[in-house]
């Protein structure tokens, strides 16, 4: 009726910008649908945030009474996805709920208070606007009655009813165990809670199901395979050798359901089961090359992890061990260590050239000129193996003897640097070392001039016309010396290689053809024989290295043996040939072919006992030999050098001799002179050590004279050797002649003055500055000689025994004292020992007998 009216009037109002203030009875209104908008609220929500607080409370509760510990992996794993899965379920209702509207809480305060006729739906009603006065009179006193009715509205109490969800009020008694759980826990909780969050480690064993993973290190690194450990922590690294296979096998029931992965920093990467996986049955591989954590789990059950630290392998190391040592015949001897992780398999040294500018001149200054482009090189880099005591090896120090004299480098800068490997791949580089190829020097001018072209034409393989003209001019020398036919058609045959634009394969052929003629014109078979000698020595080693059968073995010991003989018999011809130019020095080392005979047994000995590390370094002795022994060109001292030092030697040592017999004649003279003096006075007593009279030390004028004659004879002798030395100023050896020599002249002195006490003191310094001069001689001569002994021990050994043959000395040069003997040397120490202790003799004889007792 005027409803309408009324709520277009407030419309019109509205437009017109007019708002009316509320009463105060709208703002009592307003109180009250606050009011009831809260007990709805409250009505609503704690039927619905009491069930997550519910499963909250319950988790809180079993992980305070620990009731997750008691719990197998598996029902631990589903209870926890149970719980998270009830809370996310329990949270539904909140999801879809509405709040309450205007409308709803004014229902809410009619139904409360009860009243009749809908007085607040009454107070809200508004009248249209054609009404008359009269109706408009009407309404306000309608209204002014409903306005005495809302006084006695009312809200009502909330009502959540959260006994209809539980009846049995199961709610209490959660809220009861929880204040109890608090109150004896209440420190602990917190540690309760987060350990329902750790799902214990999948057990590997048991309810008919078993689990094993292991490691398989790679082969080279020969380590045997290893379990990965139940009881390994989740947070210790387990190291893992770089390259190694990871081998997991699951058997039991439901095998597939299981789940094999592994993390890296790059992802989570799952392993595929192999293809004889079955129901029952999983196996799964993987290599591991990077830090990884391998799980394994289960759909529905817990999971068992290891945390995988790779080692890597580190590249091989090796560096020269000292010097690069070149012999005699230009070998070079390379000494190095290496050392690795697991092993060194294989080492070898790379040679590479150096190439000079060479110089010339431009305005009158030296300019460098590099090498023309293009230029081909002559001669491939060198890489040969190096000898190591066994592969592979840890750590080792060895060495290996090569021999580049044929190489077109001989002679020229190189640099070398050693390479070792493992049996991984990795390969390590020593520092690089610069030097001078060595070179074999050639005496015979025809072989020199042959060895000088073949350089030329390997540095400037572009000037092939002037290096075949002297070729050509070589020839022609070679025919008129009467030099062998092949030598002759050698250099021939090279002058027309050269002479025809060569290529530069036919140079290379050429610069192999002039070593060869070059050998063959120095030493004839010698050189063949001894190539032929290590290229035996270098077969057998790499047999006995890679561990060869025992007839491989034995077919290259009789190589050797055969290699051995040929050269031993072409170094016996050339020292024959060459014995009218030089005579080998008394003082070189020397070996018979007996005791090689006797080295070479003993390697194949050793070879056949599997003692292959043993005979290898037999094997590098037998070379250190053969490099060692004494060529025809000779070395050392000369024969006339050895045989005047071994003159000094002699009369030095007969110089000794006879001042030693003076010193024992002087002390007995005085001896004598003293017990006559005694005799005259009596058999005074004397009185102590050091007292001598004036009589007792005068000698009678006939052995005076004789004595003092003596002194002077050996002291010009003395003079005359040292006249014979031209060495001057610091030599040990005249140091110790000229206080000699000093001695004899104090000696020569006291005897004209006949004081034979300090006569027989000069004299016994003169014999001390002999024998030091004497054996400071003998030490020089054992230098000069390398320590094999002075020239009277050529052919012995440091002990003095005959070195013809390991069994030709039987010892009959030995003479062994027989008892009698022996009680005789005793007897005679007994009573100088005794004289000794003596202290009423005199002070010179006393010291006498002190030297004489002294080396024993």
């Amino acid at each position: 009726m005027t409803t309408q009216s009324s709520k277009s009037e407030n419309e019109t109002g509205a437009r017109n910008g007019v708002e009316a203030s509320p009463s105060p009875e709208e703002r009592f209104l307003r109180r009250k649908v606050r009011a009831a908008n809260r007990a709805m609220l409250f009505e609503k929500l704690w039927p619905r945030v009491w069930l997550p607080l519910a499963v909250v409370g319950v988790f809180v509760l079993l992980s305070a009474f620990e009731v997750w510990q008691m719990l197998p992996p598996a029902a631990h794993f589903g209870l926890l996805w149970g719980f998270g899965a009830g809370f996310v379920f329990s949270l539904v209702p909140l999801v879809f709920w509405r709040p309450p509207s205007r409308q709803d809480a004014l229902d809410r305060i009619e139904r409360a208070s009860a009243l009749d006729h809908r007085p607040l739906t009454a107070f809200q009603d508004t009248l249209s606007q054609d009404a008359s006065p009269a109706t408009r009179a009407l309404w306000e006193a309608h209204r002014a009655r409903a306005a005495r009715s809302l006084a006695k509205l009312k809200t009502g109490e909330a009502r959540p009813r959260v006994d209809r969800y539980d009846p049995f009020a199961l709610r209490a008694l959660l809220v009861l165990l929880l204040v109890a759980a608090l109150a004896s826990t209440q420190a602990d909780l917190p540690n309760r809670i987060r350990a329902a969050f750790a799902v214990p480690d999948l057990p590997l064993i048991g309810n008919g199901l078993r689990i094993d993973a292991w490691i398989s290190p790679p082969t080279y690194t020969r380590k045997e395979p290893f379990v990965l450990s139940a009881n390994a922590s989740a947070t210790e690294a387990v190291p893992v050798p770089q390259g190694s296979t990871l081998t997991v096998k699951i058997n039991g029931a439901d095998a597939k359901g299981y789940s094999v992965a592994l993390a890296s920093p790059g992802g989570k990467q799952p392993i595929t089961p192999t293809a004889q996986s079955t129901d029952t049955y999983a196996e799964y591989t993987s290599a591991i090359d990077e830090d990884v954590t391998l799980s394994i789990g289960w759909t529905l059950g817990s999971e068992r992890t290891w945390r995988l630290s790779v080692v890597p392998d580190g590249a091989p190391r090796i560096a020269f061990h000292g010097p690069i040592e070149v012999s005699p015949r230009a070998v070079m001897l390379l000494k190095y260590k290496v050392d690795d992780d697991y092993g060194v398999a294989s080492a070898e040294a790379r040679v590479e050239r150096v190439i000079i500018p060479s110089v010339s001149e431009r305005d009158g200054e030296a300019v460098e000129a590099p090498p023309p482009p293009g230029l081909p090189q002559i001669g491939k880099p060198p890489v040969f193996p190096l000898s190591l005591p066994h592969a592979p090896v840890k750590a080792a120090d060895a060495k290996t003897y090569k021999d580049l004299t044929s190489h077109p480098w001989a002679g020229l800068p190189v640099v070398i640097s050693l390479a070792a490997k493992d049996e991984a791949g990795h390969e390590g580089l020593s520092a690089p070392r610069g030097m001078i190829l060595p070179e074999r020097k050639f005496t015979k001018t025809l072989a020199r001039g042959t060895i000088d072209q073949r350089r030329s034409l390997v540095q400037n393989p572009a000037d092939t016309a002037r290096v075949a003209e002297n070729l050509d001019a070589l020839a022609v020398a070679a025919q008129d010396e009467g030099a062998a036919a092949p030598i002759y058609l050698g250099l021939r045959s090279a002058f027309w290689r050269l002479k025809n634009e060569p290529e530069i394969g036919d140079i290379e052929d050429v610069v192999e053809q002039l070593w060869d003629v070059a050998i063959r014109i120095e030493d004839g078979n010698f050189s063949a024989a001894e190539r032929e000698l290590r290229a035996a020595q270098e077969r057998l080693k790499d047999a006995l290295e890679r561990g060869a059968p025992r007839e491989e073995i034995q077919k290259l010991m009789a190589e050797l043996r055969q290699a051995l003989n040929s050269y031993l018999q072409a170094l016996r011809q050339q020292q024959n040939k060459n014995s009218d130019r030089a005579a080998a020095s008394p003082n070189a080392k020397t070996i018979s072919p007996q005791d090689l005979a006797q080295m070479l047994d003993k390697i194949e000995n050793l070879a056949k006992s599997g003692s292959a590390d043993a005979a290898a370094q037999m094997l590098n002795q037998l070379r250190d030999i053969l490099e060692s022994l004494q060529t025809a060109q000779g070395s050392g001292q000369s024969q006339e050098e050895d045989a005047e030092s071994i003159q000094k030697l002699d009369e030095m040592t007969d110089l000794l001799r006879k001042q030693q017999q003076l010193l024992d004649d002087t002390f007995r003279e005085q001896q004598n002179q003293d017990e006559n003096a005694d005799d005259e006075k009596g058999a005074q007593p004397r009185q102590g050590q050091g007292q001598r009279g004036q009589k007792q030390g005068q000698a009678s004028p006939k052995s005076s004279a004789e004595l003092d004659q003596r002194q002077e004879d050996l002291q010009k002798q003395l003079q005359e050797l040292l006249s014979g030395m031209n060495a001057e100023g610091k030599d040990p050896v005249q140091q110790k002649l000229r206080e000699a020599d000093e001695a004899m002249g104090d000696a020569v002195d006291s005897l004209r003055q006949k004081q034979l006490g300090d006569a027989g003191e000069e004299e016994g310094r003169a014999v001390e500055s002999l024998r030091q001069g004497t054996r400071a001689l003998a030490e020089q001569m054992m230098r000069s000689a390398g320590g094999t002994g002075t020239g009277n021990q050529a052919n012995r050994d440091p002990l003095g025994r005959k070195q013809n043959g390991p069994l030709d000395n039987a010892g009959d040069d030995v003479k062994i004292p027989d008892e009698s003997s022996g009680q005789r040397a005793r007897a005679i120490m007994d009573e100088l020992r005794k004289r000794l202790g003596e202290p009423t003799r005199p002070m010179l004889e006393l010291d006498y007998l002190e030297r004489l007792i002294k080396p024993y």
